[in-house]
Parts: C-alpha cells; structure tokens; sequence
C-alpha cells in the first residue's frame, strides 16, 4: 500500500511539472514575439500601416467610383438610345426645299415651263395641224367649181400653215406667177419665224438649267466651306453635309431638266422642217390648180379684155 501512494504521488508531480514547463515556454514565446515587433526597423511598420491603410481605402475608392461608373454608363445608354432613334419624318418635298434653296426653285419653275412647251409644240408641230385635210378638200372643190372668191376667203380665214401660205400667194395673183411665189415665200418666212421663237424657249431652258444648276453647286460649297472656316474645333460631317447636298441636288436637277431639254430642241425642230416643207409642197399644188393671170405688158387692151372669163385673179382682200 506504501509502494502504491508513493507511485501515485510521483505521478500527480510529474504531471504537474510537465504544466509549469509548457507554460513557462509559451510565455518566453509572447515575450520573444512582443521583443521582435519592437525590434523591427520604422521602414518595415510604416509600410505594414500603408499596406494595411490601402486595403482599408480600397473599398471606399471602389464605393466612390461606383457611382461615377454607373454615370459613365448611364450616358453612354442615353447617348446610344438617341442614335437609336428614328429621325424625325420629313416629307420628300420639305427635304428637296431645304437641299435646293432658291437655285432649286428657280429649276422647278423652268422645268414646269419646259412641260408646257413640250406638250404645245406636240400639238402644233403635227402634218395634219400644218396641213388640215378638211381645208385642201374644201379649197379643191370651190377652185373646182369656179368660185375663185370663196377659195380665197377661206384661204383667209383659216389659220393653218398652208392657208397662210395660199393666201399670200393669192394676194398677189394679180402681178402673175412671179410674185404669187414671192407672196408665198414671204409668208412661209413669217410663220416659219414664229415657229423659231416658240422653239426658242426650250432652246433657252436647255441652256440656261445646267448654269442655275452650277450655280447652287458654287453656293453649297461656299456654304461647307464657311462651315469649316467659322468652326473652332473640328466640324461634324452633319454640318458639312447640308452644303455638300445642295452642291449635289442643284447640280442634279440642273440636268435632269436641260438633258430633256435639249432633245426635245432637237426632235422639234426636225419635226418642224418636216412639216414646214410638206405645207410649201401642199401650198403650191393647190395654187397650182388655180387660174393664174400674169400681166402682159406687150398685149393690146382689147386683146387683155377679151381674157376668159374667170381666169382673172381674185380680189384683194
């Protein structure tokens, strides 16, 4: 039993040796631990407080520039949400007015005017108009029939191209065949004349569109160029754009009215010696029919009385 306490006792001791042995060393650790931070040089601290600051200000400059992120982001929606917008309906005609300007108008009026030239001249320029079929029946048949009055006074009053031409022939039927031609002749002058100046003015559109054209051409780029000259910074191609469009809408109305134009001249005036020429030919047939007197200066009075009878010309008008 003696044995048995004494082992027990030495037991309990040795246990709490082994304690105060693992206390004792983990206090030497603490004091060790505190010794070395003491120890470290201010370089060392002072770069463990920065490193510690920094990752204590990092969330604070993220929180800040979260806001001004979200701004960025928000304008860059806002400024694609604009573009993204359609542009505001325009009629075609509002656009033509704003690209043209004046230069535009002026063109528009002339191309109007040029459509009612061409139509006029289509109806005027026609054989038929020239050379109406009614009026060579109706002068036939009174030249038939001996009424040299009637033929003459109808002859008169219609307003064909061959009646002119047989009525200035027949005015002069009294001087002979010489001066029924030149009578004729004047009087294919004078018409023909008038049918030059009625061509005339689509011979001007033609001519006059391309240079009006040019014109506002010249007057967009001044405008794109004095864009560039008054701007301090560099120009958005949305203003340059509006001087460039007139340049290139005037330019291309300019031609879409002189191109017509001048074929239509063309086409015209063809048409017009065609008709001019098939209207003399007609004319002088008709007189051809018609019983001309000559004078005969040489000829006795008695034998110039006893002419035929209704061969003489017909009376002045």
């Amino acid at each position: 039993m003696i044995v048995s306490g004494t082992e027990t006792t030495s037991a309990r001791g040795g246990a709490t040796a082994s304690a105060t042995r693992w206390r004792w060393l983990g206090w030497a650790m603490f004091v060790l631990a505190f010794s070395a931070t003491l120890a470290l040089p201010p370089a060392v601290r002072a770069q463990d407080e920065s490193s510690e600051e920094m990752t204590e200000e990092e969330p604070a400059e993220e929180e800040e520039e979260a806001p001004a992120k979200g701004k960025t982001k928000e304008a860059a929606a806002a400024a694609e949400d604009e573009a993204a917008k359609p542009a505001e309906e325009q009629s075609y005609l509002s656009w033509l007015w704003e690209a043209s300007g004046y230069e535009g108008l002026l063109i528009g009026l002339m191309s109007v005017a040029l459509l009612a030239f061409i139509i006029s001249n289509i109806l005027q320029l026609r054989l038929p108009v020239f050379v109406p079929p009614d009026f060579v029946k109706t002068f036939e048949e009174k030249v038939a029939n001996r009424d040299y009055q009637g033929a003459y006074d109808l002859a008169k009053s219609d307003e064909s191209f061959v009646a002119k031409l047989v009525a200035g022939g027949l005015s002069r039927a009294s001087r002979g065949p010489e001066e029924v031609a030149a009578g004729m002749s004047e009087a294919a002058e004078d018409e023909n004349m008038a049918l030059d100046h009625r061509l005339s003015y689509i011979s001007i559109i033609g001519a006059t569109a391309p240079m009006l054209g040019l014109l506002g051409t010249v007057h967009g780029m001044v405008s794109a160029f004095s864009v560039i000259a008054n701007s301090t910074v560099s120009p958005k191609p949305a203003d340059l754009a509006k001087g460039i469009t007139m340049a290139l809408v005037t330019t291309l109305e300019g031609l879409i009215v002189a191109i017509p134009a001048v074929i239509a001249f063309a086409l015209f005036k063809n048409m017009q010696a065609r008709s001019v020429l098939e209207a003399s030919m007609a004319a002088e047939n008709l007189l051809a029919k018609f019983p001309l007197q000559g004078k005969r200066p040489a000829a006795p009075a008695p034998s110039a009385a006893g002419a035929t009878p209704g061969a003489g010309a017909p009376p002045s008008a």
